[in-house]
């Protein structure tokens, strides 16, 4: 006889689960199981914080991120931190344990529902009745979080289920939903053969690649496709990567984070082949980037999402490596590829010119730092793939429309939830070892999260931590100043003047605080060379505005 916890444990091994994220709870049979199969377990000191490490190893990884919550107020943090990996369609499982099937609705401590707390964030929402079912359960959790569309799972087992005995069984994975994609849907030929007639004969089209072309992993067959059909290519957030930012065809981000150039182009565009983007509210700027006269082209591996927010001239369901190397395919085959237009070389003109106009603005700036300067900074001293964790607000624009990515999974972002970034980053950092990881965040978004400092520095991870500091939740702030006609409730929107590269040496990690932007690039290599969690407190200016369309009306915007 073995025990439930062990039969969960040797299960998760048998696909190669490296670490557990978690805040340590009771179920002590699981803590056991997890060791005895070599199972680090990350304790964290949140469990949101716990879930969002779990999300960065995901996302960085394509390998599913699991974290626990215990029963009560631990599932409770789990099921709303989920969020962000719902939003961003990562595969986070949430494992976690629920009351005593001997104590159930009796009034016991901490008792509640916890199924209907997880069913708007997760695929699959299920609990654990037999001991004898939780292996395959779990790996049904793991086949859901990894199939397409990925996202979220939750399974949880009953407390006094978990050091049960059961009868061993053999444990086992199934290959094919190890990682994301679990299975890939092949579109049909006849709608690529369309899709590369329509792109053909467009005078002004672009490609939008999106979320999907990251977790599909094609970004090399974006590139290939758009040099082959000479295809501007603009990405949303999700997307970063598709296409390296230095490539010539690439426009940069779009929606309403974005580069200015990059909304403007897409917005003259008459045909647009959109892979993998729901083509959302914030990627397309509220539904006018493209325009609704542009003609759409839409592939992406979920049906719901086709049509849903565009009217549409063509819609196709396949997976985006697949569709992309077919699309190639039959450019090649039919002997189609074309140098450079007149509207590719044109567009990428005005890109350059944008380009020139960020770095006169980033270079003339003094003190306080100016956003922009930091983000050229940081890609002086980065390699291409090394990785950058992004918080939302205005550093998501910043980063987003500023520093310029490489090719390839390198760049995190969080969806919606302030704070995700901190801890997002140690998750990519135990995700690849071989890479530096970076995460971007504010003020505001770094305070959620400070005491994972000490389990930054507990487990050794080497990730630095920028926070741009303006004392304050800058786009709350921007916005009384030219949305609500300057009446400004600071109590609202500023904070103390707080050094936190002071905290991160109170913590025992590397902190440094950085006030002149001439003192910017030997800060980055210090901290990185340090080997240790690093925190650079770079005071920026409170006024700038970011590259985000809110103002657009209020404030002449050239970034």
């Amino acid at each position: 006889m073995v025990r439930v916890a062990d039969v969960i444990a040797q299960t998760l091994k048998a696909y190669d689960t490296e670490y557990f994220f978690c805040v340590t709870g009771g179920d002590h049979a699981l803590w056991f199981a997890l060791a005895d199969a070599g199972i680090r377990v990350i304790n964290c000191r949140s469990e949101q914080g716990a879930v969002y490490m779990a999300d960065g190893y995901a996302r960085i990884t394509g390998k599913p991120g699991f974290v626990y919550g215990q029963y009560g107020p631990g599932v409770a943090n789990v099921a709303g931190a989920l969020a962000d990996a719902y939003w961003s369609e990562s595969p986070v499982i949430s494992l976690t344990s629920s009351i005593r099937t001997s104590s159930r609705d009796r009034f016991e401590y901490q008792e509640f529902g916890q199924l209907p707390m997880h069913a708007s964030f997760t695929k699959f929402n299920r609990d654990v009745h037999r001991g004898d079912r939780a292996a395959g359960l779990l790996r049904g959790a793991i086949r859901a979080a990894t199939s397409s569309p990925p996202g979220p799972a939750h399974l949880e087992v009953p407390a006094d289920l978990l050091p049960a005995n059961v009868e061993p069984e053999a444990p086992y994975s199934e290959a094919a939903f190890g990682r994301v994609p679990g299975l890939r849907t092949a579109p049909p030929t006849e709608s690529i053969r369309q899709v590369v007639d329509a792109v053909l004969g467009a005078e002004r089209p672009v490609m939008i690649a999106g979320t999907g072309v990251l977790i599909s992993e094609a970004w090399q067959e974006a590139t290939a496709l758009a040099e082959s059909m000479s295809l501007p290519v603009a990405t949303s957030n999700g997307g970063k990567g598709a296409i390296s930012e230095d490539h010539d065809l690439s426009l940069g981000l779009i929606g309403r984070y974005s580069r200015k150039v990059a909304n403007d182009i897409v917005r003259e565009a008459d045909l647009a082949l959109v892979i993998g983007s729901r083509l959302g509210g914030m990627v397309t700027d509220s539904y006018t980037v493209p325009t609704s006269s542009a003609r759409i082209l839409h592939v992406d591996v979920d049906p719901e999402v086709l049509g849903a927010t565009y009217r549409e001239e063509l819609s196709v369901l396949g997976d985006a490596k697949l569709a992309l190397r077919s699309m190639l395919e039959e450019v090649e085959r039919r002997g189609l590829a074309r140098g450079r237009t007149v509207w590719a070389r044109e567009t990428a003109a005005r890109v350059a010119d944008w380009k020139d106009a960020l770095s006169t603005v980033a270079s003339d700036a003094g003190a306080p730092i100016h956003p922009a300067t930091v983000m050229l900074a940081l890609r002086a001293v980065l390699r291409p793939d090394d990785i950058l964790a992004v918080d939302t607000g205005f550093v998501g624009a910043w980063a987003g429309a500023v520093y310029p990515v490489g090719i390839g999974r390198n760049y995190l972002r969080a969806t919606g939830s302030l704070g995700w970034a901190f801890p997002a980053a140690l998750g990519a950092t135990l995700g690849d070892e071989s890479r530096r990881v970076v995460c971007v965040t504010g003020d505001g978004g770094f305070g959620y999260h400070l005491p994972e400092l000490e389990t930054a520095v507990r487990a050794a991870l080497p990730t630095l931590i920028l926070v741009l500091n303006n004392s304050s939740l800058g786009f709350e702030y921007i916005t009384q100043q030219y949305l609500w006609g300057g009446r400004l409730l600071s109590h609202q929107t500023d904070y103390e003047r707080l050094d936190y590269s002071q905290l991160a040496r109170d913590f025992g990690a590397y902190g440094e605080r950085v006030t002149n932007p001439a003192d910017l690039i030997p800060a980055i290599r210090r901290a990185l060379e340090s080997g240790s969690p690093a925190v650079l407190d770079v005071v920026v200016d409170k006024e700038v505005v970011a590259p985000v369309t809110n103002f657009e009306k209020s404030v002449g915007r050239t970034i």
